[in-house]
C-alpha cells in the first residue's frame, strides 16, 4: 500500500460536523483503532501516520493525480 490514493472526489471528514461538509484529505487508522476519512486538522489530531497499516493521502484525479505513482 502506498502513502497516497487517487480519488475522483474527496469524501467528507468523519469527525467534522456533517452540516459543515469539510473535505477529507486522508484515509487512515486513528490512535483509537478504527479507520476514518479525516481533514488535515483531524488527521494531525487522531491519525497515526501514512504508509502500510497506517493511512493514505487522497489525491484528486483532476489535480494531476493521474501522474502520481501509487
Amino acid at each position: 500500500m502506498s502513502e497516497s490514493v487517487i480519488v475522483e472526489t474527496y469524501p467528507k471528514c468523519d469527525f467534522c460536523p456533517k452540516d459543515e461538509g469539510v473535505d477529507a484529505q486522508y484515509d487512515g487508522k486513528t490512535y483509537m483503532e478504527p479507520w476514518a476519512s479525516m481533514c488535515e486538522r483531524h488527521f494531525k489530531q487522531y491519525g497515526i501516520g501514512l504508509g502500510t497499516g497506517r493511512g493514505q493521502r487522497y489525491i484528486l484525479e483532476d489535480e494531476g493525480g493521474a501522474n502520481v505513482n501509487v
